[in-house]
Protein backbone atom coordinates (compact mmCIF):
# COMPACT_ATOMS: atom_id res chain seq x y z
CA UNK A 1 0.00 0.00 0.00
CA UNK A 2 1.00 3.16 -0.60
CA UNK A 3 1.45 6.14 1.56
CA UNK A 4 -2.05 7.80 1.46
CA UNK A 5 -2.62 11.55 1.91
CA UNK A 6 -4.27 12.37 5.74
CA UNK A 7 -7.77 13.39 5.09
CA UNK A 8 -8.18 17.19 4.91
CA UNK A 9 -11.73 17.80 6.15
CA UNK A 10 -12.73 18.80 2.28
CA UNK A 11 -15.47 17.01 0.25
CA UNK A 12 -17.04 16.86 -2.98
CA UNK A 13 -19.95 15.89 -4.36
CA UNK A 14 -21.04 14.99 -8.02
CA UNK A 15 -24.05 13.75 -8.77
CA UNK A 16 -26.91 13.15 -11.10
CA UNK A 17 -29.70 15.03 -8.06
CA UNK A 18 -30.52 18.04 -9.71
CA UNK A 19 -31.43 20.81 -7.37
CA UNK A 20 -35.16 20.87 -7.26
CA UNK A 21 -35.27 17.74 -4.80
CA UNK A 22 -34.08 17.42 -1.37
CA UNK A 23 -31.75 14.61 -2.37
CA UNK A 24 -28.66 16.17 -2.32
CA UNK A 25 -29.54 17.97 1.18
CA UNK A 26 -30.11 14.97 2.28
CA UNK A 27 -26.86 13.46 1.68
CA UNK A 28 -25.29 16.21 2.61
CA UNK A 29 -26.64 15.45 5.95
CA UNK A 30 -25.98 11.66 5.94
CA UNK A 31 -22.31 13.06 5.79
CA UNK A 32 -22.30 16.20 8.07
CA UNK A 33 -23.61 13.39 10.62
CA UNK A 34 -20.06 11.41 10.48
CA UNK A 35 -17.84 14.83 9.98
CA UNK A 36 -19.80 17.84 11.45
CA UNK A 37 -16.54 19.98 10.41
CA UNK A 38 -16.67 19.06 6.60
CA UNK A 39 -16.22 21.33 4.03
CA UNK A 40 -18.87 20.51 1.12
CA UNK A 41 -18.09 21.68 -2.46
CA UNK A 42 -20.78 20.76 -4.50
CA UNK A 43 -18.46 19.88 -7.95
CA UNK A 44 -21.70 19.43 -9.82
CA UNK A 45 -25.30 17.71 -9.21
CA UNK A 46 -26.79 18.47 -12.60
CA UNK A 47 -25.21 15.72 -14.50
CA UNK A 48 -27.38 14.80 -16.93
CA UNK A 49 -29.41 11.83 -15.15
CA UNK A 50 -28.19 8.00 -15.31
CA UNK A 51 -25.37 9.93 -17.32
CA UNK A 52 -22.39 7.52 -15.99
CA UNK A 53 -20.02 9.04 -19.02
CA UNK A 54 -21.20 12.55 -18.35
CA UNK A 55 -20.31 12.05 -14.75
CA UNK A 56 -16.85 10.49 -14.87
CA UNK A 57 -15.92 13.49 -17.64
CA UNK A 58 -17.01 16.33 -14.49
CA UNK A 59 -14.99 13.97 -12.12
CA UNK A 60 -11.87 13.92 -14.35
CA UNK A 61 -11.96 17.37 -14.46
CA UNK A 62 -11.37 17.58 -10.41
CA UNK A 63 -8.35 15.23 -10.58
CA UNK A 64 -5.19 17.73 -9.40
CA UNK A 65 -7.42 20.47 -8.15
CA UNK A 66 -8.50 19.98 -4.88
CA UNK A 67 -6.47 19.89 -1.41
CA UNK A 68 -4.44 16.26 -0.85
CA UNK A 69 -6.54 14.24 0.89
CA UNK A 70 -10.03 15.61 -0.32
CA UNK A 71 -12.54 13.08 -0.18
CA UNK A 72 -14.57 12.51 -3.65
CA UNK A 73 -17.82 11.04 -3.25
CA UNK A 74 -19.77 10.43 -6.69
CA UNK A 75 -23.06 9.30 -7.34
CA UNK A 76 -24.24 8.65 -10.90
CA UNK A 77 -25.73 5.45 -10.06
CA UNK A 78 -28.51 3.33 -12.36
CA UNK A 79 -27.57 0.35 -10.91
CA UNK A 80 -28.15 1.33 -7.28
CA UNK A 81 -29.63 -1.78 -5.62
CA UNK A 82 -28.72 -4.52 -7.87
CA UNK A 83 -25.33 -6.59 -7.81
CA UNK A 84 -23.13 -3.78 -8.60
CA UNK A 85 -20.47 -2.91 -6.45
CA UNK A 86 -19.25 0.41 -4.30
CA UNK A 87 -16.22 1.28 -4.62
CA UNK A 88 -13.37 3.29 -2.78
CA UNK A 89 -9.86 4.48 -4.64
CA UNK A 90 -7.12 6.00 -3.32
CA UNK A 91 -5.48 8.14 -6.44
CA UNK A 92 -3.70 11.37 -7.22
CA UNK A 93 -3.82 11.96 -3.14
CA UNK A 94 -7.14 11.94 -2.91
CA UNK A 95 -10.09 9.66 -2.09
CA UNK A 96 -12.83 8.60 -5.01
CA UNK A 97 -15.91 6.94 -3.27
CA UNK A 98 -18.60 6.02 -5.79
CA UNK A 99 -20.41 2.88 -7.60
CA UNK A 100 -18.69 0.72 -9.68
CA UNK A 101 -20.25 1.08 -12.77
CA UNK A 102 -17.15 3.40 -14.68
CA UNK A 103 -17.70 6.57 -12.63
CA UNK A 104 -14.69 6.81 -10.99
CA UNK A 105 -12.61 5.79 -14.62
CA UNK A 106 -10.65 8.85 -14.79
CA UNK A 107 -8.49 7.79 -11.13
CA UNK A 108 -8.92 4.51 -11.34
CA UNK A 109 -6.08 4.17 -14.80
CA UNK A 110 -4.02 6.65 -11.98
CA UNK A 111 -0.72 4.53 -11.58
CA UNK A 112 -0.70 5.48 -8.07
CA UNK A 113 -4.77 3.64 -8.15
CA UNK A 114 -5.45 1.40 -5.19
CA UNK A 115 -8.87 0.43 -4.90
CA UNK A 116 -11.52 -1.21 -2.19
CA UNK A 117 -14.85 -2.63 -2.42
CA UNK A 118 -17.00 -0.64 0.09
CA UNK A 119 -18.46 -2.85 2.50
CA UNK A 120 -21.00 -1.01 4.60
CA UNK A 121 -21.41 -4.00 7.35
CA UNK A 122 -17.36 -2.95 8.16
CA UNK A 123 -18.52 0.66 9.04
CA UNK A 124 -21.91 -0.29 11.18
CA UNK A 125 -23.86 1.20 7.86
CA UNK A 126 -27.16 -0.39 7.51
CA UNK A 127 -29.16 0.73 4.23
CA UNK A 128 -32.39 1.95 4.60
CA UNK A 129 -33.63 0.49 1.50
CA UNK A 130 -32.14 0.02 -2.20
CA UNK A 131 -32.24 2.81 -3.76
CA UNK A 132 -30.81 5.71 -2.12
CA UNK A 133 -26.79 4.42 -1.33
CA UNK A 134 -25.97 8.22 -1.67
CA UNK A 135 -27.32 8.65 1.60
CA UNK A 136 -26.77 5.21 3.51
CA UNK A 137 -23.27 4.53 2.46
CA UNK A 138 -21.35 6.88 -0.11
CA UNK A 139 -21.69 10.10 2.06
CA UNK A 140 -21.90 7.98 5.40
CA UNK A 141 -18.06 6.66 4.09
CA UNK A 142 -17.48 9.46 3.16
CA UNK A 143 -18.05 11.35 5.90
CA UNK A 144 -16.53 9.15 8.03
CA UNK A 145 -13.33 8.80 5.95
CA UNK A 146 -13.09 12.56 6.08
CA UNK A 147 -13.49 12.92 9.46
CA UNK A 148 -10.81 10.61 10.59
CA UNK A 149 -13.16 8.04 11.86
CA UNK A 150 -11.93 5.57 10.18
CA UNK A 151 -8.64 4.50 8.21
CA UNK A 152 -9.06 3.89 3.99
CA UNK A 153 -8.31 0.42 4.27
CA UNK A 154 -10.94 -0.16 6.93
CA UNK A 155 -13.71 0.58 4.15
CA UNK A 156 -13.04 -2.60 2.91
CA UNK A 157 -11.28 -5.24 0.57
CA UNK A 158 -9.24 -4.39 -1.89
CA UNK A 159 -10.02 -5.25 -5.44
CA UNK A 160 -8.45 -5.72 -8.63
CA UNK A 161 -11.01 -5.16 -10.99
CA UNK A 162 -12.79 -2.57 -11.50
CA UNK A 163 -15.31 -1.60 -13.86
CA UNK A 164 -13.89 1.25 -16.80
CA UNK A 165 -15.65 2.84 -19.26
CA UNK A 166 -15.11 1.22 -23.03
CA UNK A 167 -12.31 3.18 -24.09
CA UNK A 168 -13.44 5.61 -27.14
CA UNK A 169 -10.53 7.82 -27.92
CA UNK A 170 -12.86 8.93 -31.26
CA UNK A 171 -12.35 12.92 -31.47
CA UNK A 172 -16.27 14.34 -30.76
CA UNK A 173 -17.97 16.08 -28.45
CA UNK A 174 -18.94 14.68 -25.10
CA UNK A 175 -20.71 17.66 -23.24
CA UNK A 176 -22.61 20.83 -23.88
CA UNK A 177 -22.50 23.44 -21.24
CA UNK A 178 -24.76 26.00 -19.82
CA UNK A 179 -23.82 28.17 -22.56
CA UNK A 180 -24.32 26.20 -25.32
CA UNK A 181 -20.36 25.12 -25.91
CA UNK A 182 -19.48 21.81 -27.49
CA UNK A 183 -16.70 20.17 -25.28
CA UNK A 184 -14.60 17.97 -26.74
CA UNK A 185 -12.51 14.98 -26.07
CA UNK A 186 -9.62 16.45 -27.78
CA UNK A 187 -6.75 16.98 -25.48
CA UNK A 188 -5.01 20.33 -25.86
CA UNK A 189 -1.65 17.89 -25.89
CA UNK A 190 -3.57 16.15 -29.03
CA UNK A 191 -3.79 18.51 -31.51
CA UNK A 192 -1.31 18.52 -34.53
CA UNK A 193 1.62 21.51 -34.74
CA UNK A 194 0.32 23.98 -35.93
CA UNK A 195 -3.58 23.96 -35.72
CA UNK A 196 -5.35 25.90 -37.32
CA UNK A 197 -8.93 24.51 -37.70
CA UNK A 198 -11.56 22.29 -35.90
CA UNK A 199 -13.82 20.45 -38.55
CA UNK A 200 -17.36 20.09 -37.16
CA UNK A 201 -20.49 19.50 -38.74
CA UNK A 202 -19.40 20.36 -42.42
CA UNK A 203 -17.52 23.71 -40.88
CA UNK A 204 -13.79 24.53 -40.53
CA UNK A 205 -13.89 26.66 -37.34
CA UNK A 206 -10.78 28.35 -36.75
CA UNK A 207 -8.47 28.24 -33.63
CA UNK A 208 -8.51 31.08 -31.10
CA UNK A 209 -6.49 31.87 -27.84
CA UNK A 210 -9.61 33.28 -25.91
CA UNK A 211 -12.97 34.55 -26.92
CA UNK A 212 -12.05 38.34 -26.65
CA UNK A 213 -10.10 37.69 -29.93
CA UNK A 214 -13.25 37.61 -32.34
CA UNK A 215 -16.13 39.61 -32.32
CA UNK A 216 -19.68 38.93 -31.10
CA UNK A 217 -21.88 36.22 -33.45
CA UNK A 218 -17.96 34.25 -34.12
CA UNK A 219 -17.56 31.05 -34.29
CA UNK A 220 -14.59 29.87 -32.58
CA UNK A 221 -12.40 26.79 -31.70
CA UNK A 222 -10.18 26.92 -28.51
CA UNK A 223 -8.37 25.13 -25.57
CA UNK A 224 -11.16 25.36 -22.89
CA UNK A 225 -10.78 25.02 -18.93
CA UNK A 226 -11.25 21.34 -19.13
CA UNK A 227 -8.03 21.11 -20.92
CA UNK A 228 -9.92 19.73 -24.27
CA UNK A 229 -11.00 21.58 -27.47
CA UNK A 230 -14.39 23.32 -27.47
CA UNK A 231 -16.03 25.14 -29.59
CA UNK A 232 -18.01 28.48 -29.24
CA UNK A 233 -19.77 31.35 -30.19
CA UNK A 234 -18.68 34.51 -28.97
CA UNK A 235 -21.73 35.99 -26.93
CA UNK A 236 -23.87 32.83 -28.36
CA UNK A 237 -24.21 28.97 -28.16
CA UNK A 238 -22.36 26.84 -30.35
CA UNK A 239 -25.16 24.03 -29.66
CA UNK A 240 -27.74 26.51 -31.32
CA UNK A 241 -25.71 27.68 -34.10
CA UNK A 242 -24.85 24.19 -35.05
CA UNK A 243 -27.42 22.06 -34.19
CA UNK A 244 -24.90 19.37 -32.73
CA UNK A 245 -24.72 18.32 -29.40
CA UNK A 246 -22.68 14.88 -27.93
CA UNK A 247 -21.63 11.88 -30.16
CA UNK A 248 -20.67 14.40 -32.87
CA UNK A 249 -17.43 14.00 -34.48
CA UNK A 250 -14.31 16.82 -34.28
CA UNK A 251 -11.12 17.16 -36.81
CA UNK A 252 -8.37 18.86 -35.87
CA UNK A 253 -6.56 20.28 -39.09
CA UNK A 254 -3.65 22.97 -39.92
CA UNK A 255 -5.82 23.98 -42.97
CA UNK A 256 -7.09 27.70 -42.53
CA UNK A 257 -11.01 27.68 -41.59
CA UNK A 258 -14.17 29.27 -43.21
CA UNK A 259 -14.79 32.57 -43.27
CA UNK A 260 -16.62 33.54 -39.73
CA UNK A 261 -19.22 33.78 -39.03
Amino acid sequence: MPRLAPPSGVVTLLSDFGSRDPYVGIMKGALLRRCRAATIVDLCHEVPPQDVEVGAFFLGAAVGRFPAGTVHVAVVDPGVGTGRRMLAVAAADCYWIGPDNGLLSAVLVEEDAVVLEVEPQRLGLRPQGRTFHGRDVFAPAGGMLAGRLCGFEALGRRIEDPKLLPLDARPRVVHVDHFGNLITNLAADRLPAGVRSLSIAGRAVPFVGTYGERPAGSLIALVGSFGTVEVAVVDGSAYERLGVGRGEPVRASTDHADSNP
